[in-house]
């Protein structure tokens, strides 16, 4: 009896055993699969079950919610292209019998005002293109940064004729009249429209600070070469301009050579001073002064030159002056782009005060007469 109990204790103990033995196969195996430095260990809990299934199930921590990126447009820069609208406008022309044509290509800020010229071309009566200049454009906060405006003028004289182009840039230099480009026929009527070749350009455009007023005759008398010579009155064409001195206005002659076909100074003059040799012309004034309301006076110089002793003259408000000629120096400069021309030198103004003539030509005497230094 006792055999059989020690057997069937015997037996149970094996059984249970294996059980044990079988259920705690998976777990490890779950252990062993995981690396053990990828697991945190947690801390022991008095009282709770060492189960070692429950060391690798370790929940993720939890993700932090990715923060949305805003994306904006970015500001159009100061100098983007806007949209433009183009467009033509034409000016035709007839010299010599043959007819010319100015084009114009614009561009225009669409829904403004804001207009330029892109490029121009002169054509002659076969549309074939004489002259032509284009122009960059430049933009700033949605409009062109500059402009440009070209029209186009005929005219006729006695020796010749021929087309005005005229030009204005804005912005542009105060008392700045834009510029003036000549077109005609070489050799003037003696060649007036037999050659077409003749017809181009007489230079570059004219660049001044004033304004172009108008094509004239000039008329001026040469001095006689000996003391029997005699003198012949000599007309020639000119485009005139107002040339600002920083006091008043002289109105400045600019010569049109038929022969060269070229622009050129009306005048060349070389003046003997007590000082020596000066180059210099006496010019038309227009003047707007501004008197003052209290007696003054200026220095009245016999001649345009300093070395002779000027005579003083009262000035009262009621005093009438009367402004006659102005002569200075006027220096011309000239390259492939342009032609420039501005006073250089000592200017000398001939002033009328109360039936006494003299010239003045310092500041102090400029504004006794109300024409101060301005520009």
């Amino acid at each position: 009896m006792a055999a059989v109990v020690w057997a069937a204790v015997a037996v149970s103990f094996t059984a249970c055993n294996h059980f044990q033995t079988k259920a705690a196969g998976p777990v490890a195996s779950r252990i062993m699969q995981v690396p053990a430095a990828e697991q945190p260990q947690s801390p022991a809990v008095p009282g709770a079950p060492r189960l070692a299934g429950r060391l690798v199930e370790v929940s993720s921590p939890p993700q932090p919610t990715p923060t949305p990126i805003s994306v904006q447009t970015p500001a159009p820069k100061s100098g983007d292209r806007p949209k433009l609208v183009a467009s033509d406008r034409n000016q035709t022309f007839t010299v010599a019998q043959q007819a010319f044509r100015l084009l114009t290509h614009l561009q225009t800020v669409e829904g403004t005002n804001d207009e330029t010229v892109e490029w121009w071309e002169l054509r002659d009566a076969k549309d074939r293109v004489i002259h032509r200049e284009s122009y960059d454009l430049a933009f700033e906060n949605g409009m062109f940064e500059s402009t440009t405006s070209i029209s186009g003028s005929s005219f006729h004289t006695d020796q010749g004729g021929g087309i005005l182009i005229h030009g204005y840039d804005l912005p542009s230099a105060p008392d700045s009249g834009g510029w003036v480009q000549m077109f005609g026929f070489k050799y003037g009527r003696d060649k007036y429209g037999v050659d077409e070749t003749l017809f181009g350009s007489f230079g570059p455009p004219i660049y001044v600070e004033g304004e172009f007023l108008d094509i004239g005759t000039d008329s001026f008398r040469p001095t006689p070469t000996s003391f029997t010579g005699t003198t012949t009155t000599v007309t020639r064409d000119a485009l005139k301009f107002r040339l600002w001195t920083g006091n008043f206005n002289i109105i400045y002659p600019v010569q049109i050579n038929w022969i060269t076909g070229q622009l050129q100074p009306a005048w060349r003059c070389l003046e003997t001073t007590r000082k020596g040799p000066v180059e210099r012309c006496s010019y038309p004034v227009t003047v707007e002064a501004h008197r003052h309301n209290q007696p003054t006076f200026v220095r009245l110089f016999p001649e345009a030159d300093d070395g002779y002793m000027p005579k003083h003259v009262i000035v009262q408000p009621q005093s009438k002056i009367e402004f006659l000629e102005a002569r200075m120096p006027v220096i011309w400069n000239q390259d492939a782009k342009s032609i420039s021309f501005g006073v250089n030198g000592d200017t000398w103004l001939e002033v009328r005060i109360d039936g006494v003539e003299g010239w003045i030509h310092s500041e102090e005497d400029f504004e006794a007469v109300g024409l101060p230094q301005a520009g």
